[in-house]
């Protein structure tokens, strides 16, 4: 198996079709996986996963991190390709990943991102983000977010995985940086909620920003 495709999930029945859609529309000539690791969700996330996963596992515990770790375990493939039920892929998503981690060196990328919402607000915050990991990459120092991460499955066995901690991304991205390269990939990206944007706004957003910038020093 090349890719494992792990979508951690938690009462997501609104928005989490349309991502294993997306994923199941993928045009490739490498082998994956789709596997849904819930939370324990109450809604109807669980039966709409079965339709469309080759593996869906319920955690016995919430969290990010744990149902990411549990997709982990269960996954075959070289590749494990982390996507929120959130976040949708663009066609060639796979194709790009799979390209850019068969170079010996790296050992993880993320892709660029635009928000499923277009206003004003939203397209500014979208460029300003993407400029900020594009620059961080490019200076060797890649922050690669959670709803889109890809990682070498031997790089994630060898870190442990995610670790329950806060911004257990970002805290794998500073391990990896010191394990090998990480890169931000601009010429791909998907599509992700502005949820987050639009219940903290922008104060909060920033604070969120400064906290990533702050914890990458």
């Amino acid at each position: 198996m090349d890719i494992s495709v792990i979508v951690p999930a938690f009462n997501e029945e609104k928005r989490i079709r349309a991502c294993l859609e997306s994923i199941r529309s993928q045009r490739t000539a490498h082998s994956y996986e789709l596997i849904v690791s819930d939370s324990g969700s109450t809604d109807g996330t669980v039966p709409i996963a079965r339709g469309y996963a080759d593996k869906v596992v319920v955690c016995p515990e919430r969290g990010t991190a744990r149902a990411r770790n549990e997709g982990a375990r269960l996954a075959g493939g070289d590749i494990l390709a982390f996507i929120d039920s959130d976040t949708t892929m663009l066609p060639g998503y796979l194709d790009t990943v799979y390209e850019a981690l068969s170079r010996r060196r790296t050992l993880a990328v993320s892709c660029a991102f635009k928000f499923s919402r277009r206003s004003p607000k939203l397209l500014l915050a979208e460029h300003v983000a993407n400029s900020y990991y594009v620059m961080r990459s490019f200076f060797g120092v890649a922050t690669l977010p959670g709803f889109n991460f890809c990682i070498r499955r031997d790089a994630f066995e060898r870190l442990g995985g995610f670790r329950l901690c806060h911004l257990e991304d970002l805290d794998m991205s500073i391990r990896l940086r010191r394990a090998g390269r990480t890169v931000y990939l601009a010429r791909r990206k998907v599509v992700t909620s502005s949820r987050r944007l639009e219940a903290d706004g922008i104060s909060g957003t920033l604070k969120y920003y400064m906290d990533l910038f702050e914890a990458s020093q």
